[in-house]
This record gives C-alpha cells, structure tokens and sequence, in this order.
C-alpha cells in the first residue's frame, strides 16, 4: 500500500504544473464583521462569552460560546486562536492555549498546549510572513511567533520602550507592520513597533485613554485599525473605533452591545465560513486526487488558493496548506486513509 501511495504522489508531482489558480471575485460593500471576548459588561450580564458585531452596527451583538478569561486571540483561516489567562477555583494560574472554529464558535483546548505562565495580550496574523504573532510580558513587554498546532511561544523581539509606561493592546497590518497603543491616562498613542530594533514610532495621538484591558485588529479593506476601546465604567467614550494611520483621524463607530469591554477582537470574511467539505480544495463537491493535486502545487507555491479553498485544504488544522495536507487528502481519495475533519 505504502508503494501505491508513493506511486501516486510521483504522479501528482509529475501532474505539477507552473499554471495559476484563479481566485473568486469577491462583492463590493460587504459588511465589516468581527469577533470579541466580552471581558466585562458595564450595563448587562453578557460576560465570559465570545461575541460577534459589525462596525456598521456594534451595538447589535450576536453570542457564541463561552470562555474562561481570555485576554488574547488572532484570526487564520477560518479559526481564532488564544490564550486563557485567569485563576480555577484551586487558586491555579490557567494559561492553556486553544483554537476555535468561527463558524460553529465552537472551542477546543489542544492538550498540554499553554503559554507557559506567560501573559499574552495581544496577538495578530501577519499576511507578509504567514505567521501569528503575540504580544507578551514578562516583566517587559516582548513580541513572539506563536506555532499554531502547540501554541508554543517563541520571543523573535524586545520591545523598547523609551518614555511609554507600557503597552496594552497590539495589531499587525497587510506588509507586516507591527501595531500597539500605548498605556495611557489621557491620550493614547497608536504606535508602529520597528520589527528589526523594537524601537517604537508614533504615528498619531488618538485623544483617547488606554489602560484597561482591550484590543484592536487590523481590517484590510479599510487599511484602517479597529479598536475596542473602554474608557471606565458606563463612559460614553466606550465602544469601537476606526484609527486610519495614514490620514491620522479617529473615527467613532458606536457602543459595542450595552458598553462591553472587549478583549481578543479580530475580524474575517464570513464568506469564507460557508459550507465546504474537508479536503474538497476545488470546491466542486468532491474529495479527490484532483484535490490534493491543487494542495500539493499550492505548497510549492505554484498554485493560489485563498478563502473556503484554504481552509478545506488545511485538514490537519496546523494553520496551512503543507504537502502532509496534501498526503492525507490523497490518503482519503484513495480509500487508505481515514475522514477528514480539519484538524480535530
């Protein structure tokens, strides 16, 4: 059977080709969605949960499932990934790492998988280097890649922090940049972190205070920077925000829900929820080898694939679409392998 498998992958690698993959052409003037923890809820009950809104409405929020203390999450194709961080009723520091499927808002703890003790407060996912980055501390604030299948923190920058008393939230653009406010009781400042010194640059005042626990995500149809923004209890100033780091302006978008205080926020492209089979990368219905031929030229970077196609492709749910992918869908194609799940 081994023989068979190793036959049929030479095929596939002799079927590879250097011809493209076109992508689906997407709507104009779709809604901006996001996702948040609900940290606190200054006029209602809704705590602990993961919320969804858009930026059109934020007052408007739909609940998904509930969470232990979470302070951190990104988004990748399709899952958030995050950090507890919070105390059991043994008086125990919880810092396990999880993922959740956004569509379902289903979470799932990958076993002995945790930060280690470390608290992580931010984190992001840089489209320039295909990698998930968090924003940490340990007695001083530090950026780390985070491995997506273990959750495993590795430091890659120290951040300087020249006259800023800290940092509280972070975010990370379309080319890679890094993104924080700075801890503040007046005006906070939306700050670009040098990726090589960890030397920090203001980019503009936001008028705005930052010092309890919030977040922003960078959005790429806007280019802009949302940000959950709370102020103190029952403020009116609390709610979501537009920074733009180009025109330097600030934009008010309303309350989210009732005045939430919001943590791990990130945004998606719902399209990308809709339903799909695992290992269906062709999106025509069907598993098969025609499917991990498309998976395996993505690989070695000959084909693209974005939205439902990528997160069909990514069946063992490490974060993307790799030549094991490609095996196990090429395994299941043939009647050898077993049914494919997305990782879980």
């Amino acid at each position: 059977m081994k023989k068979t498998i190793s036959l049929l992958l030479c095929a596939l690698l002799l079927a590879v080709s250097s011809a493209g993959f076109a992508s689906p052409e997407r709507a104009d003037e779709k809604p901006i969605v996001f996702r948040g923890y609900v940290a606190g809820d200054f006029n209602g009950s809704s705590t602990a949960d993961w919320i969804g809104f858009t930026a059109a409405d934020p007052s408007s929020v739909t609940s998904y499932d509930p969470c232990l203390s979470t302070y951190a999450a990104g988004y990748h194709n399709g899952r958030a990934y995050g950090y507890l961080y919070g105390y059991d009723a043994m008086g125990t520091l919880l810092t396990n790492y999880y993922r959740m499927d956004v569509k379902s808002g289903g979470i799932e703890f990958i076993e002995g998988a945790s930060s280690g003790g470390e608290f992580v407060y931010g984190m992001a996912w840089s489209p320039a280097d295909n990698a998930m980055y968090a924003l940490c501390d340990e007695d001083h604030p530090y950026i780390a890649s985070v491995d997506l299948a273990t959750g495993e923190l590795t430091r890659v920058l120290d951040i300087q922090l020249g006259n800023s008393l800290g940092l509280q939230t972070f975010a990370v653009d379309g080319e890679g940049n890094f993104y924080a406010l700075t801890f503040a009781a007046i005006s906070s400042n939306l700050v670009r972190i040098d990726r090589g010194t960890g030397s920090m640059t203001t980019v503009m005042s936001t008028g705005l205070p930052c010092f309890y626990a919030q977040s922003m995500t960078w959005e790429p149809t806007t280019g802009c920077i949302y940000w959950a923004h709370v102020n103190e209890q029952y403020s009116s100033d609390n709610g979501l925000y537009k920074l733009d780091p180009v025109d330097h302006t600030v934009e008010y978008c309303g309350m989210i829900g009732g005045g939430m205080e919001i943590t791990g926020l990130f945004t998606y492209d719902p399209d990308e929820l809709g339903g799909f089979i695992p290992g269906d990368v062709n999106l025509d219905g069907v598993v098969d080898s025609s499917d991990a031929l498309l998976a395996l030229r993505y690989a070695m970077g000959l084909a693209f694939l974005e939205g439902q196609s990528l997160l069909a492709g990514d069946v063992d749910g490490n974060g993307s679409v790799d030549t094991s992918d490609a095996i196990a869908i090429l395994r299941y194609a043939v009647g050898v392998g077993p049914a494919l799940s997305l990782g879980r």
